[in-house]
């Protein structure tokens, strides 16, 4: 209990301080009468005694001295006052600890400090009378009222919960020095943090252009790095994951440590797992390796074109890579679900690419997409996933329309329930049955799920008479599965890495997951999208009348041009740009038009206020 006085005792371990003339404070507990006329305050016996001033004479001054309590006539003394002999003066010392413990922030240590190992009564302080008082208690070394244990002190402990690694002598030591130091006494377990799964690639993953000087010319016709593998050559090697140990703190509360990241990786039929994390090659070929959660490992094969893709060719749809030697002509397709090289230009023609696709001649009017986006334009990819929907939906409507026949006690075949449907609510099938096995004729490849069972059951529902004869749920049910199939591999064949590389494009739509890189001319009147960077190599490449956006950031050189052509462009974080005449710059959303050339620039969020730029 805090120490409580009537006119007596009080405690302050920083010295007093008393009011001077000039109104300011100096040290000291009182302050000299200027005459005998002037009142007095003293403390003797640990009481406070009040004199009144004679005739004129100015009363004592009472000054507090926190965490000294004041009270004067029952109200709480919070700065100096005049007081005179009548008025009733009480005081208290609240009491001072004589341990504190605390637990470090993150509960990993615990400290005690012993500031006493008795606590005594308080008293005050004895002064001479004297003009003004700053009243001062101190320790009644005469009656000790408690005497501090190491019983008292593990208590408190155990009621705080810390449990963990007491160092018991530590608490006995800190108790016998009592000097207010802080000790640890405690300590909690850091957690063991475990290493995340890795994958380490034996190959790399991007293809590389190499032009070399033969006879004094270039040779622009071995001129691809593209990797490769023979059977046996390692491919990659998988670093399973390592637990974590589990920590605590003083509490004895586990700490966990971080989840460890997994990578999910499987072997294609083209490359064979090992038992301790490695994979090779089971035939030559382009090492590939997908993205997403679960990542597959393969090789792909090649289907070069010797010449242009025109008329005589066809349409290209290839589940590998394309090398095509010459050209892409007009209104032409080439789809792949792995990378496309052009050894020529890409004319008013569509290329798409799970993978990459490289450009070497011009690209004008046409539309190019890699990776994700290559998907999207896919028709293996769309017309699978559209087929999986309506099948689905034809065989739900099936199985309701003949449960109703049967009901009425009408005879019909589950076939001819499902070819009425198929003539009334559901007449787009059939088209794109016809269209996805044209499709799947050129691609050219076999996995489980383009079996010649999966073939009869699209070639059955061309087929009224067959429907009628041999449909039902459990072979429509087969085809939903084998759609659903067919749409994963697709899905599952988009590369990580993919990019698109150009000379140059003209009137044309480019679209890629990863980076742009545009090696020469430049671009003229087209949108490129990238969901990386796109950078102009050449130092004196042109972008005009175009619409770039990267996820990224954006690299160019000559921006627009002196007579017009305004171009846009977008990015992420940052763009450069050598030289711009006009347009609009956006930067993480922040839109700013360009109205006067600027040369140089960097223009970026955090680097720059871009208000200031156009200045």
């Amino acid at each position: 209990m805090p120490s409580i006085g009537s006119n007596q005792e009080t405690e302050s371990a920083a010295d007093a301080l008393v009011f001077t003339e000039n109104g300011g404070m100096e040290s000291g507990l009182s302050e000299q009468r200027q005459s005998e006329a002037d009142g007095a305050i003293e403390t003797s016996g640990g009481a406070l005694r009040v004199l009144d001033p004679q005739e004129d004479g100015t009363p004592a001054l009472l000054i507090p001295n926190p965490p000294l309590r004041l009270w004067v006539n029952g109200s709480e003394l919070l700065e100096p006052l005049h007081v005179s002999a009548g008025d009733r003066i009480e005081w208290e010392m609240p009491e001072r600890p004589l341990f504190a413990v605390d637990a470090a922030p993150g509960g990993m240590q615990a400290h005690i400090r012993v500031y006493a190992d008795t606590q005594y009564a308080w008293k005050l302080e004895d002064s001479a009378p004297a003009a003004s008082c700053v009243p001062r208690a101190v320790p009644d070394l005469k009656k000790p009222l408690k005497k501090l244990g190491i019983a008292e002190i593990m208590a408190e402990i155990g009621t705080m919960g810390i449990c963990k690694n007491l160092d018991v002598p530590a608490v006995v030591q800190a108790l016998q020095d009592a000097d207010g130091q802080p000790v640890p006494f405690a300590s909690g377990l850091e957690a063991v943090q475990g290493e995340d799964a890795r994958l380490e690639l034996f190959f790399g993953e991007k293809i590389e252009n190499a032009f070399e000087e033969v006879a004094g010319a270039l040779d622009y016709r071995n001129h691809l790095r593209i990797p490769s593998v023979q059977p046996g050559d390692p491919l990659a090697r998988l670093i399973p994951s390592a637990s974590g140990e589990p920590g605590y703190d003083v509490y004895g509360k586990v700490l966990s440590p971080d989840p460890v990241r997994e990578i999910e990786l499987h072997a294609r039929q083209h490359v064979e797992a090992g038992p301790d994390g490695l994979f090779t090659a089971l035939k030559a070929g382009r090492p590939c390796i997908t993205s997403g959660a679960v990542r597959y490992l393969d090789i792909s094969d090649a289907y070069v074109v010797a010449g242009d893709v025109d008329l005589k060719t066809g349409h290209i749809v290839f589940s590998g890579d394309v090398a095509i030697q010459g050209s892409v002509t007009d209104n032409m397709i080439v789809e792949s679900l792995g990378n496309v090289y052009v050894s020529g230009g890409v004319y008013h023609a569509t290329i798409t690419a799970a993978g990459s696709i490289t450009v070497l001649g011009s690209t004008i009017g046409s539309r190019l997409y890699s990776g994700s986006f290559g998907l999207a334009f896919n028709r293996l990819f769309h017309l699978s996933q559209q087929l999986r929907e309506e099948i689905g939906q034809l065989l739900s409507a099936a199985r309701m329309l003949y449960a109703e026949v049967c009901k009425r006690g009408q005879s019909a075949r589950f076939g001819q329930v499902a070819l009425l449907l198929l003539k009334t609510k559901f007449k787009e099938i059939q088209p794109r049955i016809r269209e996805l096995l044209q499709v799947m004729v050129t691609v050219q490849r076999s996995t489980g799920s383009s079996s010649n069972e999966f073939a009869d059951d699209l070639n059955l529902m061309l087929s009224p008479a067959l429907m009628i004869e041999a449909l039902d749920e459990q072979v429509l049910s087969r085809l939903e599965q084998s759609l659903e199939k067919e749409h994963s591999f697709v899905s599952d064949m988009q590369q990580g890495d993919s990019r698109i590389e150009l000379s140059r494009c003209q009137t044309s739509t480019i679209k890629s997951n990863g980076d742009i890189l545009i090696h020469r001319e430049g671009v003229l009147q087209s949108d490129l999208y990238s969901g990386g960077s796109i950078a102009f190599a050449n130092p004196v490449s042109v972008c005009r009348g175009s619409c770039l956006e990267a996820e990224d950031r954006i690299d160019a050189r000559t921006v627009g041009s002196a007579g017009g052509a305004p171009c846009v462009l977008k990015a992420k974080h940052s763009i450069q740009v050598q030289r711009m005449y006009e347009g609009r710059i956006a930067v993480d959303g922040l839109n700013r038009d360009i109205f006067a050339p600027v040369e140089n620039r960097t223009f970026g969020r955090q680097d720059m206020d871009l208000e200031s730029a156009f200045s």
